[in-house]
């Protein structure tokens, strides 16, 4: 259960403190991690997914791919792939997943 805080903090702000603690702890794939299975938890119900196979790329990626118009990129690197090299593919990595997250949400 979250811990009740006397004041209310914006996501942005908690965001940034999360990043920077990732940072700090060289942690790039735990960061890359929480980036990609929150992505995937909020397009599996856009595709059509449960939210409890989100998870799992052979329910996932199939109803992505028949969701996106054209061929798309390779989403199982994109969603499931191994973890950046370095800060500037993290960016990269986060970038990527908002534009895909955009373009599902495209009517």
């Amino acid at each position: 259960m979250p811990e009740r805080l006397p004041v209310a903090i914006r996501a942005s702000e908690t965001a940034e403190g999360r990043a920077r603690l990732y940072r700090k702890a060289d942690a790039r794939d735990r960061a890359a991690s929480a980036l990609r299975s929150t992505t995937r938890t909020r397009l599996a119900p856009l595709v059509g997914v449960p939210v409890a196979q989100a998870h799992t790329p052979e329910a996932l990626l199939p109803a992505l791919s028949a969701h996106l118009h054209g061929d798309g990129q390779d989403q199982h690197a994109l969603l499931f792939g191994p973890p950046p090299s370095d800060d500037a593919a993290l960016i990269a990595l986060a970038d990527r997943l908002d534009a895909l997250e955009r373009e599902v949400r495209r009517p």
